[in-house]
């Protein structure tokens, strides 16, 4: 089983990095350098435990689309890249506090 994942997520990773290269019509080593912070606050915003656990596709995909918007808009709106990192950054610590939070005060 573990096999079969490690080969599905590199061949995956194959199909994802042919999709960028053709429509950059290039690439570099460092293309997708820095884009962790996007993929794990999108990961986490579909509803994915980051203590482990399940989580669902549908909920990550409706959370690439809001990443997509909130991204698109930002840059709509001539805002720096280094603000954009701050939003998504507040955006993921909030996504994470606020469920803990909730939990804290329903159990107080």
């Amino acid at each position: 089983m573990k096999f079969v994942l490690f080969l599905l997520t590199g061949l995956m990773s194959g199909v994802a990095a042919i999709c960028l290269t053709s429509r950059l019509g290039s690439t570099r080593p460092s293309i997708a350098f820095a884009w962790e912070l996007e993929i794990v606050t999108m990961v986490v915003l579909g509803g994915v435990s980051i203590l482990g656990g399940s989580g669902s596709i549908p909920g990550v995909v409706i959370a690439a689309v809001v990443m997509g918007l909130v991204t698109f808009g930002l840059g709509l709106l001539n805002v720096p890249g280094i603000v954009m990192s701050i939003v998504i950054g507040a955006l993921l610590i909030s996504v994470i506090a606020l469920p803990r939070l909730w939990t804290g005060r329903r159990q107080s």
